[in-house]
């Protein structure tokens, strides 16, 4: 309802009256100078190594815009633990034991499982203490953000005066004014054309340019090419059934949810409504869907009656995942419980597909599967043939029955849009001086996507001086654009500053009326702010824009037409989406305190070094 806000952080913090820039990540580049010790960066007395950044990224791929995200996260939680131990900041051994016997991963039965803790610590941890250090910190660094964001609140008169300000609406009437209106003023004579031409020259040079012959060894052509057998198909089915059959299962539940937070008697009392619905339903299957509709607190799915639809092995949580793949259809599970609370299941259906559905996807396999022996072959004869016979394509044409196809002019700076033509090692090759000049083959060129190609020049035009002649109506508009819009913007500020002083109004030929809001703007930014820049207590009033086309447009703004009355739920949400605002205004400027208390020097290592 209010995607204003969200769109316009930067307009919604001035009017709080809290414009703490948002914060932004501050790029290795911009620390203080380093040091002779090989870490990332130094917060405070802490040293982060590259090797913290690897097990933060858990060995996942990341580009150079992933890690350095992934730092500045770091760096904003050192940033915070240090000012949360100068103030004597700490977990307690009891706080740090009930965190961690809430988390389901170490849950069996809802109960704290000592195995499962050590089997997690096992694979991912060197100790114990060495995961629970990593807990306190994490709980250290929650505390602390939610005692600087956490209790921001923006009074009611603030959210009234966004409202208004967000669903006020303007009646406006434009006025263009472009620069081809002009066209009969700009000068566009032999003399004038001659002057922009000569000061202009290095423009009006055409680039050096070539026509290609190319022919294109593709993988994905040979496949459509290939035959693929029947017996083939039940072959390969037979053998790789398992894995394509693809057994799914259609399930329908019931779920009452159990919040995170939740204490042992609140879950037990959810547990014991799970039980009693549990043996409802299992009193009166039938009622299976009506029950699931009234009593079931999972909004994707209550509404159909608890159908989940089909889903394959591992589609869904563990725990639940079991049951299903366990039960068989029309059977009704016992409660099932997952991290979102107690399930009770029902399995509808059983489906695998056969090998018609599976047939076209099969001979696509195995027509990829021969085609890349074939590929390979061709390869070969293609690099062979196109070398021996370099004079000519005609020996690769006759060798693989390839089609020669034919290029437009194509510049070696200038890549054509055609992913094939276009491609830099291509041009590099074409425009090298044994194909330019001595007339022959290119080498076979990869272009990816399992293309070879080999091309020769058709046709060779160097680069060369555009007669005035041949450019004369590009300079013309050129001409026309420039000046025209000079007169079109002289001529929309005087009209302005005219209409301001009420000279004149009603004789402009006005456009239609039209209502904009900033709840929906309907025209560029830069009009929108002029348009709502304007005081309303005189109207008509006007405002003026200059545009990238070089046109003007005047704005006559005859109404403002009041916001629409909010609702409860809009004032809410409204209110909501401010004090997050607020919050991140707030955290922003405590993080840029932080950095001034706790200066962030920059090592010599490298997000990127191998040691």
């Amino acid at each position: 309802m209010f995607e204003f806000v969200q769109n316009n952080k930067t307009v919604i913090q001035v009017i709080l009256g809290a414009v703490a820039l948002t914060f932004v990540g501050f790029g290795v580049g911009s620390y203080s100078s380093a040091t002779d010790d090989p870490y990332l960066v130094k917060v405070g007395n802490t040293k982060i190594y590259k090797r913290d950044l690897d097990r933060a990224l858990e060995g996942r791929p990341s580009d150079p815009a992933t890690r350095q995200a992934m730092l500045e996260n770091m760096i904003q939680r050192e940033l915070l633990l240090s000012d949360a131990r100068d103030h004597g900041a700490t977990v307690s051994p009891e706080q740090l034991r009930k965190f961690i016997a809430a988390v389901p991963l170490f849950q069996d039965g809802g109960k704290f499982s000592a195995e499962r803790y050590a089997e997690f610590l096992k694979s991912r941890y060197p100790s114990a203490e060495a995961f629970e250090n990593e807990i306190s910190r994490d709980l250290m660094v929650r505390s602390q953000m939610d005692s600087v964001a956490g209790t921001q609140f923006v009074p009611q008169v603030v959210i009234d005066r966004v409202i208004a300000i967000l669903g006020e609406a303007r009646e406006i009437q434009p006025l263009l004014i472009k620069p081809s209106d002009f066209a009969a003023e700009v000068k566009t004579d032999d003399a004038a054309i001659k002057a922009y031409y000569d000061a202009n020259a290095k423009r009006f040079r055409t680039a050096e340019q070539v026509k290609l012959d190319y022919v294109v060894l593709s993988q994905d052509a040979l496949a459509q090419s290939i035959k693929v057998s029947d017996a083939d198909v039940q072959k390969y089915y037979e053998q790789h059934k398992a894995d394509l059959a693809g057994e799914q299962r259609r399930a329908s539940h019931i779920l009452l949810t159990v919040p995170k937070d939740a204490k042992p008697e609140q879950k037990a009392k959810i547990k014991a409504e799970a039980e009693a619905i549990l043996k409802e339903v299992k009193a009166n299957p039938a009622k299976f869907a009506e029950i699931a509709k009234a009593k079931s607190q999972d909004p994707g799915s209550a509404e159909k009656g608890g159908d989940l639809g089909f889903n394959a092995r591992g589609m869904m949580v563990k725990p639940f995942d079991d049951a299903v793949f366990a039960m068989k259809p029309g059977q009704i599970s016992d409660l099932v419980e997952t991290e979102y609370g107690f399930h009770i299941i029902r399995l509808d259906a059983i489906k695998s597909e056969t090998l018609d559905q599976l047939k076209a996807a099969i001979v696509e396999k195995l027509q990829k599967q021969k085609a890349a022996a074939l590929f390979r072959a061709q390869s070969d004869k293609l690099n062979e043939v196109s070398y021996q016979q370099a004079d000519s394509l005609k020996g690769v044409v006759d060798a693989l029955k390839l089609e020669v196809k034919h290029s437009a002019w194509l510049q070696r700076n200038q890549p054509a849009q055609d992913e094939i033509l276009g491609n830099p090692k291509l041009l590099q090759a074409v425009f090298s001086d044994d194909v330019l000049k001595k007339k022959h083959n290119s080498e076979v060129v990869d272009v990816g996507g399992g293309r070879l190609v080999v091309a020769r020049v058709a046709d060779h035009q160097p680069e060369r001086q555009q007669a005035i002649a041949e450019v004369r109506d590009q300079i013309k508009a050129e001409l026309i654009a420039r000046e025209g819009a000079k007169l079109a913007d002289k001529k929309g500020q005087a009209l302005l500053a005219e209409l301001k002083a009420g000279k004149g109004v009603d004789a402009q030929q006005w456009g239609a009326a039209l209502t904009v809001s900033r709840r929906a703007p309907g025209l560029p930014q830069s009009d929108m702010r002029s348009i709502f820049a304007v005081g309303a207590a005189k109207l008509p009033a006007f405002a003026g824009v200059h545009h990238d086309d070089g046109s003007y447009v005047v704005y006559r703004v005859n109404k403002v037409v009041p916001a629409p009355a909010a609702t409860d739920a809009e004032r809410a949400q409204l209110g909501g989406q401010l004090d997050q605002v607020s919050a991140n205004g707030q955290f922003a400027a405590y993080l840029k305190t932080l950095r001034e208390k706790y200066p962030v020097t920059a090592g010599k290592q490298s997000l990127n070094d191998n040691n």
